[in-house]
């Protein structure tokens, strides 16, 4: 399963980036606003669609665009642009106990992290209001093969910014990020600096079911160990990540059975390639040419077999790979 994305009708005015101060840490998120319905509305020209993700459980989050005034956070026509994502609550859960959870997320802030502005719930209805990144999400730009390619600075740059949000969440939660953890919900800046979409709580939103949860399992990013224990800790994440390391790398979707039988066990089908400076442009992204270090991404590849590693004790920490990354960054051969 993937993300269906529908093409933004272009604005009249350019809207402003919203500015996200580097706070770091759980910290009180004094700017957290409580939105009316009415003027989530009209911000979003009454819920125009324009983002879909179907999960890999067939789970589905709807997402609305909208534009809201910087200072008054009012609907406004040329203010700063919004994402709006309609939640599904649980009956059994009180209204006291849902804000509980968006003000917990919403104490939750770093660079790295898509920022919550806010949230509504009237009417048996809720949203939750976050910053809007203008670049999209990052498997557009490495699956889409019309768009031009993105360097591989680029790319490792983003790297950078997805292992420093996980390594962050890994010092602050201690648990697996375990669905949230995937290439649509590694967003991109108009600078291409990277920002996680973490939502943190399945009650917070649950999510609307379009098909059976027997897909749980069934997908190359989780880890092996959760098939033999139905158990996930950080070092899963680890795994999932070097799935999207090689990802970014080849530009080839690691769950694209069509593309190759073998792709269900991808620390096996990628061990010739991916320690062989020789063999390493075999499984390059092909869109890159040759302008892209070789030494560099022969260390990617070296970076991402450890990752994907079946033992979990042989994995790296989220932090040793953002320090990892950093030093690939350094090498310019």
């Amino acid at each position: 399963m993937g993300n269906c994305l529908k093409p933004l009708k272009p604005s009249s005015a350019s809207p402003k980036p919203l500015i996200n101060p580097p706070i770091s840490g759980e910290s009180e998120n004094e700017y957290l606003r409580e939105f009316s319905f009415a003027k989530l509305s009209k911000a979003t020209k009454k819920f125009r669609q324009f983002r879909m993700i179907t999960d890999d459980n067939g789970c589905i989050l709807t997402f609305y665009q909208g534009y809201i005034n910087e200072t008054t956070f009012a609907p406004s026509r040329t203010g700063i642009a919004v994402s709006v994502l309609e939640c599904y609550q649980d009956n059994s859960q009180t209204l006291q106990d849902w804000k509980e959870e968006v003000k917990s997320l919403g104490r939750i802030s770093h660079p790295n992290l898509v920022k919550l502005l806010g949230y509504c719930c009237e009417d048996n209805k809720s949203f939750l209001v976050f910053e809007y990144l203008h670049k999209g999400s990052l498997d557009r730009h490495i699956f889409e093969k019309e768009e031009e390619a993105l360097p591989w600075e680029t790319r490792v740059k983003i790297a950078i910014g997805a292992a420093q949000s996980i390594a962050f969440l890994h010092s602050v939660k201690n648990s697996a990020l375990y669905r949230e953890l995937r290439m649509y919900n590694i967003l991109l800046d108009e600078n291409y600096n990277t920002k996680l979409f973490y939502l943190g709580s399945k009650k917070l939103c649950l999510l609307e079911e379009s098909v059976t949860t027997a897909f749980i399992g069934r997908t190359v990013y989780l880890a092996p160990e959760y098939a033999i224990s139905g158990h996930l800790g950080t070092k899963s994440d680890v795994y999932t990540f070097g799935v999207i390391l090689f990802e970014i790398l080849t530009g080839l979707k690691a769950s694209d059975g069509k593309k190759n039988e073998n792709m269900q066990s991808l620390h096996v089908w990628t061990k010739p390639f991916l320690s062989d400076q020789s063999k390493i442009r075999e499984i390059i992204d092909p869109r890159l040419g040759n302008d892209y270090p070789v030494n560099a991404a022969t260390q990617m590849g070296k970076l991402i077999k450890r990752c994907i590693k079946l033992d979990t004790r042989k994995r790296p920490s989220m932090q040793q790979v953002f320090d990892g990354l950093n030093d690939i960054a350094e090498i310019k051969d």
